[in-house]
């Protein structure tokens, strides 16, 4: 899967934007109202607040997956030196990974999420971490195969029901040193 370092450039904010909303719609519409959903797009994808995630590259990485032909299917977003729920350490976190459920399955995903270890592993990060929604069996199985494992839990609730999250983490091998 080519994966592309994301920069400030417009059309990269762009192909974000667009493949965040769809990614995010496909997967989680069912939790969310119509205007709850928007709303949440409307934090993390609008234009102005992804230019500047996008700008803070000492706080963020966007990663941009595309397919063959060099189409947007999914990305990530790591967040440097961020403390774990339980305030016991900090390391690098897993915001985001998402596919488009059409590329499921192609190993892309996996190929994503071993990308996104390799690099934070070489910024330094003594581990990496995310939460997972509870509901979601599937992606939690996923995770543990990476070699991540449970190790809190946190709230979470959309504008329609609460569902609750697993926080997940591994330790990471030390082969760079620490840009953020």
């Amino acid at each position: 899967i080519p994966l592309r370092l994301v920069g400030s450039e417009m059309c990269i904010r762009d192909s974000l934007q667009a493949i965040g909303c769809a990614t995010y719609r496909e997967h989680f519409a069912a939790i969310w109202s119509t205007e709850g959903m928007q709303q949440f797009l409307a934090q993390d994808f609008a234009p102005a607040p992804l230019e500047q995630s996008l700008a803070d590259k000492h706080l963020h990485l966007w990663l941009l997956a595309l397919d063959p032909q060099q189409q947007p299917i999914g990305f990530a977003k790591l967040n440097w030196n961020r403390p774990l729920p339980d305030g016991a350490r900090r390391g690098a976190e897993l915001q985001k990974i998402y596919l488009l459920k059409s590329e499921a399955g192609k190993g892309y995903g996996r190929r994503l999420l071993e990308h996104v270890l390799q690099r934070a592993s070489a910024a330094g990060e003594p581990c990496l971490w995310l939460d997972v929604l509870k509901s979601n069996s599937g992606a939690r199985r996923f995770y543990e195969s990476a070699g991540l494992r449970q190790v809190d839990e946190v709230p979470f609730s959309t504008d329609l029901e609460q569902i609750g999250m697993w926080v997940m983490a591994c330790d990471l091998p030390r082969t760079g040193e620490r840009t953020a």
